[in-house]
């Protein structure tokens, strides 16, 4: 694969610890951060409340109603296309030297109570959790980031819809403005460049296939800003993803939905990456719908990525998959169409305790990304933040009540292993 843009880089500024004060800004790898500048929400009249505030590993909180998870990112070289659709403006070309400052240690967790104000019933999302201390800290990554929590709470009336865009604008915006105290100032790590130079066309050449899922306000990915509820099998530029081109609004199962910093720093694509041109040249990326609704539309779904696949001659696949359930047969039936198709294919799919929610014959080769029914001991924190409601206090809670406790993007270290 040749690259068609110029490289994307990504520079990461290391961040040790976060203290209060008057100013937003960074001293070293301190960062200052000012919940009073950093009043997002006030521009947001569908939001009738949006406070900030800081936690740190080891503090004996857990955050709940947590929907998505961003790093906190900023376009060195042209800030206005930081977070393309939510608060950024959009556009195919990245431009001459595109350079995206990060920052490391660092994450802004968005939270709001949807069954509190009124937006679905008490079954309809599932608890949503970050433990920064006790027996579940290690279930998310998250436990071990230094997090700028965004809770949110919607103005009484305001559509679902507004809500939400309201609250993803703002998370966007915070994780923005927090990286923008790098510019002007030289990286501590060094530049990460993402690109895919020519490569011996002798190598076997792979593919990775990113599903994502879209079915409509609160369970939605978003490209650009818009959501992908009619997406078919296409291939993009893997950038788009380090670039955060794509989105999370989807707050169903918190351990295997994909959140916004899944996408941004896209394991599955860096490992690709580091063994392109040496052991494999990097065929390309497909971006797949998951959890789709009939068997003709996963049959045809499937088929598309498989096609896709072999026009870009690739010889092998990696498959990721979101959430469980029915967005597992989209896996499998692709993996059927890939593997039919003389590609070999390896897939990413979390377990549960009843083994693989489905499973085909062509499936030999698979990742477990763990067991999402595997409990957690009950644990009580001294603080809650995003409310009671939703909380779990107490309870014994399985592991897919975590974020991104089992996601299946390559982003994590869980796995499940013979007893």
């Amino acid at each position: 694969m040749s690259s068609t843009h110029a490289d994307l880089a990504i520079a990461t500024f290391a961040i040790d610890e976060i203290v209060e004060g008057t100013q937003t800004g960074r001293d070293g790898t301190t960062l200052i951060v000012s919940p009073p500048q950093l009043a997002v929400g006030a521009g947001e009249p569908a939001l009738a409340e949006a406070t900030v505030e800081v936690v740190r590993p080891g503090d004996r909180v857990r955050i709940s109603n947590v929907c998505d998870a961003v790093v906190p990112d900023v376009r060195a070289d042209d800030p206005s296309r930081t977070f393309p659709g939510p608060v950024g403006t959009a556009d195919d070309h990245l431009g001459a030297e595109p350079v995206i400052h990060r920052l490391g240690g660092v994450c802004v967790l968005t939270s709001c109570d949807w069954e509190g104000a009124g937006y679905v019933g008490p079954d309809e999302l599932p608890a949503s959790i970050v433990d920064m201390a006790g027996p579940g800290r290690d279930r998310s990554p998250f436990g071990d980031t230094t997090n700028v929590v965004l809770r949110c709470v919607p103005a009484p009336g305001v559509p679902v819809g507004e809500a939400d865009a309201a609250m993803r604008r703002a998370g966007a915006t915070l994780a923005r403005d927090l990286a923008s105290a790098t510019l002007g100032h030289t990286p501590d790590d060094r530049t990460l460049p993402v690109a895919f130079p020519d490569a011996d066309p002798s190598l076997p050449a792979v593919c990775a296939i990113v599903q994502v899922a879209s079915e409509g306000p609160l369970v939605d990915t978003f490209l650009d800003g818009a959501h992908l509820r009619d997406l078919r099998p296409r291939a993009i530029d893997p950038a788009w993803l380090y670039a955060g081109r794509i989105t999370n609004g989807a707050y169903d199962w918190p351990g295997v939905r994909n959140v916004t910093a899944a996408y941004q720093e896209a394991a599955v694509i860096g490992a690709l990456a580091a063994v392109h041109g040496t052991s494999l040249r990097f065929a390309g990326l497909i971006l797949a719908p998951g959890y789709l609704d009939t068997a003709s539309a996963k049959r045809a779904s499937a088929e598309a990525s498989a096609a896709l696949a072999a026009a870009m001659g690739a010889s092998g696949a990696v498959c990721t998959t979101f959430s469980s359930g029915n967005s597992h047969t989209d896996t499998m039936l692709t993996v059927r169409a890939l593997e039919r198709r003389g590609v070999a294919t390896v897939a990413m799919v979390c377990e549960t305790n009843g083994g693989l929610t489905d499973h085909v014959d062509e499936a030999d080769c698979l990742i477990s990304t763990g067991n999402e029914d595997e409990l957690v001991d009950p644990w009580i924190p001294d603080r809650v933040i995003g409310g009671e409601a939703g909380a779990r206090i107490g309870l014994a809670t399985p592991t897919v009540n975590y974020l991104s406790g089992c996601t299946q993007l390559g982003n994590d270290v869980w796995t499940a292993v013979p007893a």
